[in-house]
């Protein structure tokens, strides 16, 4: 069952309504500066400090495990200088 072209505008005009609601902003930079302002709020009260600890971490780990299992790569180059 397709659906009418006035009951996809009608879905369309109702799905932009309440992204708009939800946003509480008309414009892309609005809601940037609203993402923005959030996650500096968050980052102050140290909500994300411990992610972003977590993150780096697991970042570490997994250069350092790559770089062991390529040592062969790199290994004979420091070796040769």
């Amino acid at each position: 069952m397709a659906l009418t072209q006035t009951e996809k505008k009608e879905i369309e005009v109702l799905i932009r309504k309440e992204i708009k609601d939800f946003l509480g902003s008309t414009t892309a930079k609005q809601f940037e500066d609203k993402l923005i302002q959030q996650v500096s709020k968050d980052l102050k009260r140290g909500k994300l400090e411990g992610d972003i600890k977590d993150i780096v971490v697991k970042s570490f780990r997994e250069f350092f495990t790559m770089m062991f299992h390529q040592r062969s790569f790199w290994e004979s180059k420091f070796r040769s200088s």
